[in-house]
């Protein structure tokens, strides 16, 4: 026997009735938000102004650096002037290493000077040092490079191994959520275009692996709730305000692809689970149907380094739920989630 469109709905009643405090689930996750964000920007300046204050090798101001080529050439000269040009090393066979310099293990030969004085003057008085100095031994010295490690640091890129601090927001395609309820009713709900904000600390373990944990936040409107052949469209007098809300927490690798230039291409990944809220003001009631559920998401998209250590990151995601079962709701499909990030990136 066919239920009536009145039957359906205060079935429907029933079936969402649950948690009846959505403004307060609401009110944490805005909260969660808005303190991971803060925490990010203050990492990010408290970090940024100890380096503008500490050189490598922990010494203050303007350190001296000493950049290193392949035939044994050395030139000394300050870390503000290191990235102000490329330097290929034509003619030195190749692009230098940079390290930290120590007078007193390396000392400087003046230009012209014969390598036998060079350690007199070395060891007694270093001579002044301008904006650079350039040494040529005999023989390449043998240098100690447990100070700093060139495979890890580029003078055009920053950092390419250590933490990331990454953020991203941009609009959400929420797909139609359907399935049968445990009274055989069959719903569907469809959604507008909505909006999705992440948070992603994560560690380049090599310039082209990523490992890290991601978190976030997606909302998307109810565009339409339909029970059989009965549709329900917020605004009128029987649906009110909706929503559907999600908070993805996630594992994540990605793939990069390494380059010369500040251009990088990505593919990603991740696995975990998602808390899925599903919330609609029914005849003045508001009502709540939510669940955690297994997740997955796969991504890709490109950087662009602006300055060193500091990244553009635009991308595409997919976030999928397994066959979410939401409280009171029955089982549903698999549910799809599509979004375009533009995102900032810090490397540490």
């Amino acid at each position: 026997m066919k239920k009536s469109s009145l039957d359906i709905l205060t079935s429907d009643l029933d079936a969402w009735n649950g948690d009846r405090q959505p403004s307060l689930f609401l009110a944490l996750v805005t909260g969660f938000v808005f303190w991971m964000g803060l925490i990010g920007l203050v990492l990010w300046i408290g970090i940024g102004s100890v380096r503008a204050e500490v050189g490598p090798g922990g010494q203050a101001g303007d350190p001296m650096v000493m950049k290193i080529y392949p035939d044994g050439t050395k030139l000394v000269l300050r870390w503000s002037e290191v990235g102000k040009t490329i330097d290929n090393g034509e003619k030195f066979g190749g692009a230098p290493r940079i390290v930290a310099y120590d007078p007193a293990k390396d000392g400087i030969v003046p230009i012209g000077e014969p390598s036998s004085k060079a350690g007199t003057a070395s060891s007694t008085n270093a001579p002044a040092m301008g904006s650079g100095s350039v040494v040529t031994p005999d023989q390449p010295a043998k240098m100690d490079y447990t100070n700093a490690d060139p495979s890890k640091f580029d003078e055009n890129l920053g950092p390419l191994e250590g933490f990331v601090f990454r953020t991203g927001v941009g609009p959400s395609f929420q797909q139609s959520v359907s399935g049968r309820r445990g009274d055989g009713i069959y719903q569907n709900f469809t959604f507008k275009p909505g909006i999705r904000f992440d948070l992603e600390p994560s560690y380049n373990v090599t310039d082209w692996f990523r490992v890290g944990a991601e978190t976030g936040f997606i909302f998307n409107r109810i565009q339409r709730a339909s029970f059989e052949n009965f549709n329900l469209y917020p605004g009128d007098s029987i649906l009110g305000n909706t929503g559907f809300y999600q908070v993805p927490v996630l594992a994540n690798v990605r793939f990069q692809f390494p380059t010369e230039g500040p251009w990088r291409g990505y593919v990603g990944g991740g696995f975990g689970a998602t808390w899925s809220v599903l919330q609609a003001s029914l005849l003045g009631d508001s009502y709540t149907s939510y669940s955690w559920n297994l997740a997955y998401q796969i991504g890709t998209g490109f950087t662009y380094t602006i300055a060193q250590g500091f990244d553009l990151d635009v991308g595409l995601k997919m976030l999928s739920i397994l066959n979410p079962s939401f409280q009171d709701s029955g089982q549903t499909k698999n549910v799809y989630n599509y979004t375009a990030q533009v995102g900032l990136a810090w490397r540490f």
